[in-house]
């Protein structure tokens, strides 16, 4: 090995130190490496020095843990050290409004076309339709809601329905909507899950009703380059996002207790509340902001719907979660 060259951890592998152990998240390959605070300290230490400094400092034996590294591609050696800035932090969002879910019961009596319509003014770009079991909703309803998103800016959209309306859903249906992404029905007879020929997600369960209540589990993590980004400034479940219960009323998300505002029996603007400072208070409550959270590896991957709420000028989840392992990649 050659001493004169320096040591840089890549730059798209974030160090995250949490009470529970420390994770390197590399953001290009979309894992989590497991390491132990030692490693951690040392990587933080020796990022950016020389082989003969960093010999020079914690012996021979180091040598090991640097050539594990190199290995993984979590480290690279350079002549020139000064060439790999940290990746900029900051944060563009091309549209004002990510996603959005509508909620569908037999309470409903808000105008669903004229919410698609807003929320296209708003450049939503993901959409879940949820129609619940006793709603009265006509197929020619149905049809209405989708051909109001056909110039939309949606890019996708998800549907859970009930297993009654499955006839509606037609291979004309899907090569007239692409953008429909996946279909589940609900109160099938058995449990299911298949790709149609339009590459589109179907899913048929025996719930009769969709669970809002999340249940935090690694497997719902999630982190690109740019959510990661994001996660260290915005609570990312809920940055962007507006939800319209069945009932008409305008939330953060389906189970908040909060409302802003009701379709169903006053002229409310979507986008007069989804502009209000009221409205977006909990975007900016990161998991860096939240006890619990805040000193954990995986605040920056753990996606959560969960509402807030403040006591002692403190912020907490209701919905908190059980201590996880989810170990991809470990290093002593």
């Amino acid at each position: 090995m050659d001493k004169s060259k320096f040591l840089r951890v890549f730059t798209d592998c974030y160090l995250v130190e949490g009470d529970d152990g420390c994770v390197i998240y590399d953001l290009t390959r979309l894992k989590l490496i497991s390491i132990t605070k030692i490693t951690y300290d040392v990587l933080k230490e020796i990022d950016g020095k020389s082989i003969d400094f960093i010999i020079s400092k914690f012996g021979n034996n180091i040598i090991e843990i640097i050539d594990y590294f190199l290995t993984e591609e979590i480290c690279f050696l350079t002549d020139h050290p000064e060439n790999f800035p940290k990746i900029s932090e900051d944060i563009y969002f091309e549209n004002e409004c990510y996603s959005a879910i509508l909620e569908i019961g037999s309470s409903s009596q808000y105008d669903y076309v004229k919410v698609i319509n807003e929320l296209n003014q708003l450049g939503c770009q993901m959409l879940l339709l949820s129609i619940k079991s006793d709603s009265n909703i006509t197929s020619e309803e149905i049809s209405k809601i989708f051909n109001a998103t056909t110039n939309s800016f949606l890019k996708c959209i998800d549907v859970v329905i009930p297993s009654s309306f499955e006839n509606v859903f037609s291979m004309d249906f899907f090569n007239q909507n692409i953008r429909v992404n996946s279909v589940t029905y609900l109160g099938s007879e058995e449990f299911k899950t298949e790709t149609n020929e339009n590459y589109v997600s179907i899913k048929r369960i025996k719930d009769e009703e969709l669970n809002w209540t999340e249940k935090i589990v690694p497997t719902n993590f999630t982190f690109t380059l740019k959510s990661f980004m994001e996660s260290k400034k915005y609570n990312t479940a809920l940055n962007r996002k507006i939800c319209i219960d069945e009932f008409g009323f305008i939330k953060n998300y389906i189970n908040h207790q909060e409302h802003f505002g009701n379709l169903s029996t006053t002229d409310v603007s979507i986008s007069q509340v989804f502009r209000s400072s009221e409205f977006q208070k909990k975007w900016d409550i990161h998991n860096d902001l939240i006890e619990k959270c805040k000193s954990c590896k995986f605040r920056y991957c753990c996606f959560s719907n969960s509402d807030l709420h403040y006591s002692d000028e403190k912020w907490y989840k209701l919905n908190s979660c059980e201590n996880f392992e989810p170990v991809k990649v470990s290093a002593n």
